[in-house]
């Protein structure tokens, strides 16, 4: 799958399998480089989808939930 089309909890299934992988000691180095980029490209996309989570929270209108 592409990262973009990820979900957040996809995406930190992903870095937990990445980090499974980094700790097997008879890992190569090409797979280290691998599993660092993307790792890196996950945890980009995870903090975009909070990002976006938290400008739609930002733009609630209290006045929408009758909250006084």
């Amino acid at each position: 799958k592409k990262i973009k089309k990820l979900s957040y909890e996809e995406s930190v299934s992903e870095l937990e399998t990445i980090l499974i992988n980094v700790q097997n000691e008879n890992i190569s180095l090409n797979q280290i480089q691998v599993n660092y980029i993307k790792g890196n490209l996950l945890l980009q996309h995870c903090e975009q989808l909070l990002q976006l989570v938290e400008q739609e929270i930002n733009e609630i209108d209290p006045s929408f939930f009758n909250i006084d």
